[in-house]
């Protein structure tokens, strides 16, 4: 701390002779504020009523519809309704649909695959499903169930309109029979909010998931899909609601297991109060609604709470005239700091104007404070320009010791070459666009595992990739995580599907000496290795075909795993390779 100069604290006590008529200024600026929190909780109130009216609403549509699915399946297990009898199982099921306005069909799936479906428009039909993947899934899933459950949004194939799906699984004789849903249109949700915010005077909303509009009134009159992104819908409020740091809380008003906050957008204030609810498939809605206070009738009461605001802000106008000639003084250095500022935020670090020394403790402080952040910035730059763009910071961090150079290195590192079967059919069937969607999650996938078990990935090739471990960071168990991510990319390959897409690959695995480095022109580098291993690697990848193997590694990786139980595959002669080389994979 410097010692010399005048303190902050010092120049503040020149505006000891204000303290009176600021008091008075702040005293009434609380008083109004007061106000209009009061008002405002006065409404987020009754905006919470009119959420719970709303969340009563829907259950009052939807919960009818678990009731009736019970009820059909009760009927089936105690024999009442023949499933082998059409003509007995069609009135039954037009009984089900006369009860139930809100559906607009309801299908039996018989465990056979035959389909049976009962539309509100139309006579009754079948269809033989039984070749059908989906709706094989759909069974085996059915028989493990216990009870009825409401599944994502779909796209109905029997009436093709976009729905929500209530299932039941049919049990009778202590056997699986089949399963029974029920479909209620997802545009007969907005059209209820629609009359909702008529007889309510405020605007409902169901969002699912975190940018897509379930239901809104909006939907209802114009001719958008359901399941509309947000920025569809037409509702500014809406959009605003979808980032939290464009409105405020309440205040201090608690609200029964519901969130809730205003925002402003333009002249325009909002209230708004929104909850989760997950009665009604695998993943929860949100359920809110939003209202204008003024246009509700509450003009009166904000208006009187800004005039006693407008009091409070002119008895402070005498203290600002005062206190501006103090402020002209301390400008100088602010405008200082400012300008600093600015060009960090427009990235001209180079030009950095240098500080003055202030004479105030406080601002001498935030000057050198700046200068130290500045400089950190600058060597941040440094890394991202030197070796961020081919790298993972992380690593980009560690050779900032060398000064931003990276020079070549050779070491015994463990190469992993990964690429997918069938990638040129793949591309044909699926196109240019879903190829590059299908590509993007794929590699999002493979290579969080690289990184995770401390890889760097070097090369994307097409549809394959190069990892190297032990290069740039030293890394002693480098063989066996290697060979561990190569197990986990298979296994969350063989789990998970990529923009829909499910994709199969093969591994190899080599260890040996390796040259890496930064390989390139001055503006345009890249992070690489070269060496036996890695030839190896990729022609032992290709081996896979020939053993019917996913992941092939060299006898020099397989004695670095210990704890990994693996099998010989064979002695193989490999292009390019005098000696047989001793291939292994892992056990299971």
């Amino acid at each position: 701390m410097r010692t010399g100069g005048l303190s902050f604290a010092t120049v503040a006590v020149t505006g000891l002779g204000l303290f009176v008529a600021v008091a008075t200024g702040v005293t009434l600026y609380l008083s109004a504020v007061t106000g209009v929190r009061s008002t405002q909780e006065l409404i987020a109130g009754q905006a919470e009523a009119h959420l719970d009216a709303l969340e009563q609403h829907l259950a009052a549509r939807l919960d009818p519809v678990e009731v009736q699915a019970v009820a059909i399946a009760r009927a089936v297990r105690e024999k009442r309704v023949d499933l082998g009898r059409p003509d007995e199982l069609d009135a039954f099921m037009q009984g089900a649909l006369a009860s139930t306005p809100q559906v607009s069909g309801i299908g039996i799936v018989q465990a056979s695959g035959m389909e049976r479906h009962w539309l509100r428009e139309g006579r009754p039909a079948s269809e033989n499903w039984s070749a059908r993947a989906d709706v094989s899934e759909w069974l085996a899933l059915g028989e493990l169930q216990d009870g009825g459950a409401w599944r994502a949004p779909l796209w109905t194939p029997v009436n093709h309109v976009p729905a929500l799906l209530h299932d039941v699984p049919l049990r009778h004789d202590g056997g699986f029979a089949g399963m029974l849903g029920q479909v209620v249109p997802i545009a007969t949700l907005s059209q209820e909010l629609a009359h909702f915010s008529i007889d309510h005077g405020v605007t409902p909303f169901i969002l699912y998931g975190a940018d897509m509009v379930l239901a809104h009134p909006a939907l209802a009159k114009r001719d958008l899909p359901p399941l509309s992104k947000l920025a569809d819908v037409g509702d500014p409020v809406l959009v605003a609601l979808s980032s939290p740091q464009r409105w405020a809380p309440l205040g201090l008003r608690r609200l029964k297991n519901a969130q809730g906050g205003h925002i402003r957008l333009g002249d325009e204030q909002y209230i708004f109060v929104h909850r989760q609810v997950s009665a009604y498939g695998p993943k929860p809605w949100t359920v809110g609604v939003y209202l204008d206070p003024v246009a509700g009738g509450q003009r009166a009461q904000m208006m009187n709470a800004f005039l006693s605001v407008g009091a409070g802000l002119l008895v402070l106008v005498v203290a600002v005239l005062v206190a501006a000639y103090s402020g002209r003084r301390l400008a100088r250095t602010v405008e200082a700091l400012a300008g600093a500022a600015r060009a960090v935020r427009e990235g001209r670090l180079d030009e950095m104007p240098q500080l003055k020394k202030s004479g105030i403790t406080e601002f001498d402080e935030a000057r050198r404070s700046f200068g130290e952040m500045v400089s950190a910035l600058r060597e941040r730059a440094l890394m991202r320009e030197t070796l961020g763009h081919f790298i993972p910071e992380s690593v980009a961090r560690t050779m900032l010791a060398a000064g931003g150079k990276i020079e070549p290195v050779e070491a015994k590192a463990t190469v992993l070459m990964c690429d997918l079967e069938g990638f040129a059919a793949l591309t044909d069937s699926l196109g240019p666009r879903h190829t590059f969607e299908f590509l993007n999650a794929y590699f999002e996938c493979i290579v969080a595992i690289v990184e995770r078990y401390g890889g760097v990935i070097t090369q994307f090739q097409g549809d394959a990739i190069l990892a190297v471990f032990n290069l740039p960071l030293a890394d002693r168990d480098h063989a066996a995580h290697a060979l561990g991510a190569a197990v986990d990319i298979v296994r969350e390959s063989d789990r998970c599907s990529f923009a829909g897409v499910k994709a199969k690959n093969r591994i190899g695995l080599a260890t040996g000496r390796v040259v890496a480095g930064a390989v390139g022109s001055r503006g345009r580098l890249s992070y690489t290795v070269h060496g036996n291993a890695v030839n190896l690697a990729a022609r032992i990848e290709l081996a896979n075909k020939d053993y019917g193997t996913r992941i092939l590694l060299t006898e020099k990786t397989a004695e670095r795993c210990p704890t990994f139980q693996l099998r010989k595959v064979a002695e193989a002669k490999i292009r390019g390779y005098a000696e047989a080389v001793t291939l292994y994979t892992p056990a299971s």
